[in-house]
């Protein structure tokens, strides 16, 4: 009796298990670029292209919706760039079953912790909220001089290199100087902080906490691909196990940084507390002083709060300096478009006076903005963003797209858990 009991659980679970795999919605015939590896497959490509070219490339050659081999332990994964689509994913209705994947949720919260860029649903609208005081119009445009200071220091940095250099050509680390530069500017108006780095003294806190994302994780390995591949079969106790205690030279150095930036952080909060935040116009000023007059259930903790600066250092910081960078290049390579932008800027100063310009002065310079419009669109601050759907889906698509079989379509099902990864790159070329 037994024995035909066990026989029929185990006839059920195999009908389940084929009943499941025929309805699956299966993207086999949508096309896409062969893989290199077994256990990386096309993400690792997708991660070593920091340009967003590789995505370009591959949407013009097989569609705005093209078939990714994933990581092993992972079923499918596309890519998209389709208006369409993108719209559906981020502004429909349907917004809200298309998350960022559980293994993306562990190594973001271990880098930075609960803030808005590692939290969903209610959770993220309460960090949103706690957050926002410190990004209305009036308080970003309320820190142009502090933007506007470092820019004049660090020119004035330049200068003095130039004058002191005796040669014809003078050969300056641009990258460099713009990294310095931005993460000056970032503990300024992040939490009123002289960071020191364009003076050549970075604090301990400019030392450890900017550099942590590149240095860990800024090549992806095969093997670190496949390991955040299966994260996601793993309970989340195992996988933050794992991440505090596990042996790893690049994790015990995410370890020692959250540590120093912890104690950092939650210190000038106490001393901010203590002195009191009137009058200063930095971030971490503004969301204590709206926390006060917040509901004690949806105020942020002060750990909750250290977090969203430690997502700011490491969002804002090499990104910025990145983006300039970029510019720069481009504007190196078209000198005649370089002369066209200083008469810009110099006949804007003429009819100033010799002033510096305001913020409403650089908004109405044409040529200046579609520079950095440009550099943004071509150079994309983050080349492909992720999501996962959490039911099936049906994809719109406003470029229709060829299968493998031949037929095109207007419309993609995709089947739950697909990883979606969005390339901005594509999206804007």
């Amino acid at each position: 009796m037994l024995q035909l009991y066990l026989t029929s659980l185990a006839a059920l679970f195999v009908a389940r298990y084929v009943f499941r795999w025929l309805a699956k919605i299966s993207l086999s015939d949508l096309r896409g670029p062969p893989s290199k590896s077994w256990l990386a497959g096309n993400i690792i490509d997708l991660f070593e292209d920091t340009t967003g070219m590789l995505g370009a490339r591959w949407l013009r050659e097989y569609g705005t919706v093209v078939k990714l081999h994933p990581q092993i332990g992972t079923s499918d994964a596309i890519l998209v760039s389709d208006p369409a689509a993108l719209r559906y994913i981020f502004q429909s209705d349907r917004a809200e079953n298309f998350v960022r994947a559980p293994e993306w949720y562990a190594v973001g919260d271990f880098l930075v912790g609960q803030s808005v860029g590692t939290v969903e649903g209610e959770e993220h609208k309460r960090h949103r909220k706690g957050i926002q005081p410190a990004f209305g119009a009036p308080e970003t445009r309320a820190l142009f001089p502090v933007l506007q200071s470092f820019a004049q220091k660090l020119c004035e940095k330049w200068d003095s290199i130039l004058v002191a250099e005796s040669g014809n050509h003078t050969v300056l680390n641009i990258a460099d100087w713009f990294s310095k530069t931005a993460l000056d500017t970032l503990g300024e108006v992040a939490f009123d902080h002289q960071v020191g780095g364009l003076d050549g003294s970075p604090t301990e806190l400019a030392a450890a906490m900017p550099s942590v994302l590149v240095e860990t994780f800024g090549s992806m390995t095969v093997a670190q691909a496949a390991f955040v591949s299966l994260l996601q079969y793993l309970p989340m106790s195992l996988i933050r196990w794992i991440l505090d205690k596990a042996p790893s030279d690049d994790l015990e150095h995410v370890r020692k940084t959250n540590v120093v930036s912890n104690k950092i952080l939650l210190q000038f909060i106490d001393e901010k507390r203590s002195m009191g935040a009137e009058g200063k116009n930095d971030m971490m000023s503004n969301i204590l002083r709206a926390g006060l007059s917040e509901d004690p259930a949806s105020r942020l903790t002060d750990q909750e709060i250290v977090s969203q600066l430690r997502f700011l250092l490491i969002a804002g910081h090499e990104t910025t300096a990145n983006t300039l960078s970029w510019a720069l290049l481009e504007l190196c390579k078209l000198p005649s478009f370089q002369s066209e932008l200083r008469r810009e800027i110099r006949q804007a100063r003429e009819r100033k006076g010799g002033n510096e310009l305001s913020h409403q002065d650089l908004q109405a310079l044409p040529l200046l903005n579609a520079v950095l419009k440009e550099t943004l669109r071509f150079s994309p601050v983050l080349p492909n963003i992720f999501r996962m759907n959490v039911e099936d889906e049906v994809l719109p698509l406003a470029q229709p797209v060829t299968l493998k079989s031949g037929q095109v379509i207007n419309k993609l099902p995709i089947p739950k858990g697909t990883r979606i990864y969005i390339s901005v790159g594509g999206y804007n070329m």
